[in-house]
């Protein structure tokens, strides 16, 4: 036999037998947290183990790629003593330890309602009360070591030492001995391991957050592994506790919880359309006429417009779960792949979901893209829509997904199937690099100083044309839009390139039966898009909410970024910026220039923004993201 082609089966096998401890692992988290999971129907269990193999696949690729490295060696340095004793040590030492990983959830999920990342090693972060705590949580929860110090003798005892004879027989062949055949097996292994070690051949390697694909939040912790969010999550920077004032002073001043309207709650449509890069510079009502919008100009003044809004970052990636679920960006990475992806959240369609209402999440970008399905149910949307449900690849922009127009009027198609209230949230693309529009409308849309002024026409027109159509709808009356932009784009104006300009998007509220007109001209943002349409509905219930309702007058906003390891603070005109490191700035912008340095008293802006850190820090950290 080629002995070569044994150490594939050895392999097999000991992968196989880490699959199944996987499994084992996964089946006593169910039972110790039986709780959680009681409400679950049966067919929805079985089906979150089903899908963890998945999650566990791509765990034991990544933490046993030193083991797979070694069993591609050839024969004889494979058959050696060292590299035989080498492979058994490592075996044992890396999945006792991933034992260890998952065993910790057995017990801890208990108190955090999410599987444990990479956070939970560091020792510091507990202080001493993690050194004082250990005697007492080995007490409490001994019967966790009895049962982890058995997975590990099964792990030892069953560790696979030889070959099967018929998974040898699958590699001992004729072609098997050919220089050839030695070859394809090689490069189907290592094919294996990449499509393993990525989660699969999606666009994105398998992250956190892609477990919600499965199910909602209640089904998260089931197929996902602690391995796995400790990898996912492993060198990552992670936020810190802030102490800069009391618990209670830092809600005065920056208040998350939102107490129910003492009105009626009003039954409307709510459709929330997010522009693709659509800064405030391609608006013309915001610039003197000089813009590429003549519709959305028109809407504008039909409407309640916030003229100062700003975004909370600066990548789609990072703006959605911002618009959506009032998460601004204040990581070094985008919330959807940090280790708090899998927190419970606060979202319009979760609280809208209470209400018996149809939430839906379009976009014509391919499935998969920037993770934004996978997110979208994860927050709490019912469905999604994206190129794969439109189903016609006729409209194909040839890069991102179907173009803005025909897929806008799907959108409003589909709504007209809802019985019910529904929420809807779309998302346009065609702005979007490479700024392609349809070839039946070459020449149609002028050039502007910039590529993407010929899509922004594009855009536009789409959303016209949108209007036009949605109007005639039975829906469309008992409706309110809500436009804004992800983030902005390209900028040719020395305004909309600076700190402060660049952040500066529209965000406008219209109502067609309803005397919804006006200006709003404090400082906002996108995470006060969630709380302004709560307080529009009148919503009765408790919420959690980092914004601002902008229709409350007695507030006064302000928008908050982050960028380059600095904290930017927005407040009418003035912007403080710090890094907390002693450096601190305070401007004053105008339309096309900064006013400054300044040097008046920027006390009050510091003070806000310290208390809104400390409860965005504690919020995420802590898994206290919700009003139970």
């Amino acid at each position: 036999m080629n002995k070569e082609k044994g150490s594939y089966s050895v392999l097999i096998k000991r992968l196989w037998l880490l699959m199944i401890i996987y499994s084992i692992c996964r089946l006593l988290f169910f039972i110790f947290n039986f709780n959680f999971f009681s409400s679950v129907h049966f067919f929805e269990i079985a089906t979150s183990f089903i899908y963890g193999l998945r999650f566990d696949f791509t765990a034991i690729v990544i933490s046993n790629s030193p083991i797979i490295f070694l069993h591609l060696l050839p024969e004889k340095l494979f058959k050696s003593k060292i590299i035989s004793y080498t492979n058994k040590v490592l075996f044992i030492l890396i999945n006792s330890i991933m034992i260890f990983l998952n065993a910790i959830d057995f017990s801890l999920f208990q108190f955090t309602a999410k599987r444990a990342t990479a956070d939970v090693f560091k020792v510091i972060s507990f202080g001493h009360d993690f050194t004082n705590t250990l005697p007492k949580m080995i007490g409490d929860f001994w019967y966790v070591l009895l049962i982890l110090f058995a997975l590990w003798h099964a792990l030892h005892r069953f560790y696979p030492k030889t070959s099967s004879p018929r998974l040898d027989s699958i590699f001992n062949n004729k072609f098997s001995h050919t220089l050839l055949g030695k070859f394809t097996y090689l490069i189907v292994f290592i094919g294996l391991f990449l499509v393993g070690f990525r989660g699969g051949v999606q666009f994105k390697p398998l992250t956190i957050i892609s477990a919600s694909q499965y199910g909602n939040s209640t089904f998260t912790p089931l197929i996902l592994n602690t391995p796995f969010t400790y990898m996912k999550t492993f060198g990552k920077t992670d936020l810190e506790e802030k102490n800069f004032m009391s618990l209670n002073a830092a809600e005065t001043i920056s208040p998350t919880l939102n107490l129910p309207s003492d009105s009626t709650f009003r039954n409307l449509n709510v459709v929330l359309i997010i522009l693709e890069s659509f800064g405030k510079e391609y608006i013309g009502h915001y610039n003197n006429g000089k813009g590429y919008t003549p519709f959305l100009d028109s809407l504008i003044e039909k409407s309640y417009d916030c003229t100062q809004a700003f975004a909370n970052a600066k990548r789609s990636i990072e703006g959605i779960p911002a618009i959506t679920a009032g998460i601004p960006s204040l990581l070094s990475e985008p919330f959807i792949t940090s280790a708090y992806a899998a927190n419970s959240l606060t979202s319009i369609a979760s609280l809208l979901d209470k209400k018996n209402y149809e939430t839906i999440f379009f976009h014509g970008g391919t499935n998969g893209t920037m993770g934004f399905d996978n997110f979208s149910k994860a927050i709490g949307y019912n469905k999604y829509f994206g190129r794969t449900e439109y189903n016609n690849d006729n409209d194909f922009d040839g890069s991102w997904g179907i173009f803005d127009e025909p897929f806008l009027r799907r959108t409003a198609e589909e709504l007209t199937k809802v019985d019910r209230p529904f929420f809807a949230t779309i998302f346009t693309l065609s702005s979007h690099h490479p700024y392609d529009i349809p070839k039946q409308y070459t020449g149609k849309f002028t050039e502007g100083t910039l590529p993407i002024h010929k899509s922004i026409r594009y855009a536009d027109y789409s959303l016209k044309k949108y209007f036009e159509y949605a109007s005639t709808l039975p829906w469309y009356k008992n409706t309110l839009f809500v436009i804004t932009a992800d983030h902005t784009a390209t900028s040719d104006s020395p305004y909309y390139q600076n700190r402060q300009g660049m952040y500066s998007i529209p965000l406008l509220f219209f109502m067609p039966t309803d005397n919804l007109i006006g200006k709003n001209n404090k400082t906002c943002q996108q995470i006060d898009i969630l709380p302004s349409i709560m307080g529009y509905l009148n919503y009765d219930k408790n919420y959690f909410a980092f914004g601002q309702n902008t229709f409350d007058k007695s507030k006064k906003g302000y928008a908050i970024t982050y960028l380059n390891e600095t904290y930017q603070f927005i407040e009418n005109n003035f912007t403080y910026i710090t890094d907390y490191s002693g450096n601190s700035e305070y401007y004053r912008f105008t339309d096309d220039s900064i006013a400054g340095p300044v040097q008046p008293d920027s006390s009050q802006m510091h003070l806000k923004l310290n208390a809104f850190i400390q409860n965005y820090n504690s919020a995420l950290i802590n898994n206290k993201m919700t009003v139970h």
